[in-house]
Formats: C-alpha cells, structure tokens, sequence
C-alpha cells in the first residue's frame, strides 16, 4: 500500500467499488478532503461486463473502475490508495479513528462505508475458468445473456425457489440443481415448480461439461450430465458489516446496514452504500446510492470545522430558511 497518507481528513471512504468511487466523486465536487482506502475485493471482478448504465452498456468492470479513478484525478481533495481498513473507532471528539492495514493512522470527521457483500460460489472443477462468463450469480445484471437458453440454477435454500422463477423472463428451459442430497424446500414450492416447468434435480454438483464461453452442461456426482448453456447460482452471501459493527450501526436480518433516504445510518457521521445496503444489488443503483452519500456527507460539514487544506465549506443552509 502507498504510505504517503494523511493522518486527518474530512472524510475516509472505506471501499472504492462503483458505489465508493461515486461517493468519493461528489465529495470532490464539494471539495472536501477524502481518502478512499481499496482492498481490491469488488465482487463484479469476475463479471466479463457490466450491464445497464446508461451510456456504457456493456462495459467490462475494470473499464469502468478504471474511468472512475481516471475522473477522480480532477479532483485534488481527494486520494485513493489500497488497503485494507482493520478497524475504526470514535474518539471523544467524536471523530472516527481507523486503523489502515495495521499500522497507519487516519482521523475523519465523516465515514462512508462501501464495503460491499461476499458470495458464497460452488464448489465445482472448472467454476474459476467459467465465472463472468457462464456462469452468474445475478439474474437481473445477466439474465438476458441467457435469453432463449438452456438454464441450470444451482441452489437448495428456500429463497431458491422464488430465485430459479426469475430466469423465467430470459430461459428456454430452467433446472434446478440443489446441489445437495436434502434441499429445504416445502411441498409447496415443489408444487409451484413443477406448475411452471422447473425441473428439480436432486444431486451433488460435481464439474463443469465444456470450455469457458461454450458451457454444455454440469456433471453430478453421480455421473449424471445435466443440459444446459448457462448456469445461475445463489448459495448464500455475506455482507461485509465488521466495521458498521464496531461503531454500533443498526443492521437488518440478513446483516446488511440500515440507511435512510441519505445513506446516513443509524450513527451520526457514518453512511453506508452500495450492496452493503438493502435493496437491489446492481452497479447503477450502487452508483446512484454513491451519489447520494457523497452530496449527504459532504453537506454534513457545513457549519463545521474541516481540514486545513481545502475551501471552508458553506454555512447550514437552515440558518438561510424562512420563519
């Protein structure tokens, strides 16, 4: 990691995914000082494109990151630097102390958290090679790659179901392969499957049949070959939630952070957003939610002190309001 860092600035953004990097985009815009600390760990890196954005669809992910960085460089408030936070903590002041990568020390006045979610992938010969380009994991950023195709989902949760029923928009045909010999789901939900032509197929997933770009099926363990082109996967994923938990952020059930209409958390000073968040998870919401955290923390600061280095910002605008 670069080690030329500040030790204080306006506000630390931990995570530079699409939702950090627009976060960091606005508060440059406010010409507040802010540093964006990147582990790397984004999760559409596998992803052969980006789907939906207006004006660059498709995109591949490191273009868009890369256009991202590029367009930060306008704005000299703001740094990016790779690292991993290991820990943040609000001192007496109020202010958020974080540890980046064991050793340095950053103060911020403001904290955005973009840390994003982790997916839990199948454990099949041949999954790296066909990831991003086979096989998906979202069916509303890739469903219509698999328009008028053979579809396997790969799954045994009772929220698969529901997930396998939504290829429906795109598939010929869908099967669902619980991947496990005891999949969860009720008489109902088997019922409902079978209403709509989704196979259930009991077996353990074992390897990938055919090259990367050219799928022709999934091997069981059995021996089994089932037919398909494309293959959607929903195991389990885990929000990346330590650090909203040191500082006693509120979470939902599924562990991810609650905001509201601002990106503000249940934490004064501290937003939260992109896929950390509830909602769908798709790069141009995660984008838009950036946007709206970097203008809300930015106007945050008004009234208060800020770093040294950049513009005083504007007074509250409700000291400017009527009656």
């Amino acid at each position: 990691m670069n080690t030329d860092l500040p030790t204080t600035v306006d506000v630390l953004v931990v995570g530079g995914g699409p939702a950090g990097l627009s976060a960091a985009t606005w508060l440059g815009r406010y010409q507040r000082s802010t540093l964006v600390i990147d582990a790397g760990q984004h999760r559409n890196r596998f992803a052969d494109f980006a789907h939906g954005l207006l004006g660059r669809d498709p995109i591949t992910p490191e273009a868009l990151l890369a256009e991202a960085r590029a367009g930060l460089e306008q704005y000299p408030q703001v740094l990016l630097r790779h690292g991993t936070v290991n820990a943040v903590h609000r001192d007496e002041d109020g202010r958020f102390c974080a540890t980046v990568d064991g050793t340095h020390r950053v103060t911020a006045a403001r904290l955005v958290l973009a840390t994003g979610v982790r997916d839990r992938f199948p454990r099949i010969a041949g999954f790296d090679d066909h990831y991003g380009t086979d096989i998906h994991h979202c069916p509303a950023c890739d469903g219509l790659t698999a328009r008028d195709q053979d579809v396997i989902v790969l799954g045994a949760g009772a929220h698969v179901p529901a997930y396998a029923s939504e290829l429906l928009d795109w598939a010929r045909t869908v099967r669902l392969v619980t991947d496990t010999e005891h999949p969860t789901f009720d008489r109902t939900q088997c019922r409902t499957l079978d209403e709509h032509g989704i196979e259930i197929v009991v077996g353990t997933a074992e390897a990938l049949v055919g090259n990367p770009g050219a799928l022709q099926g999934l091997r069981l363990a059995d021996g089994t070959v089932v037919e398909g082109s494309k293959i959607f996967f929903s195991y389990a994923h885990v929000p990346t939630n330590s650090l909203a938990a040191q500082l006693g952020c509120d979470l939902d059930d599924e562990g991810q952070i609650i905001v509201d209409g601002f990106q503000l958390t249940s934490v004064d000073g501290i937003y939260a957003t992109g896929d950390i968040t509830p909602g769908l998870q798709l790069v141009p919401i995660a984008i838009g939610q950036g946007a709206s955290a970097g203008i809300a923390c930015a106007t945050s600061l008004r009234g208060h002190a800020t770093s040294e280095d950049v513009p005083t910002p504007a007074p509250p605008a409700r000291r400017f309001t009527a009656g």
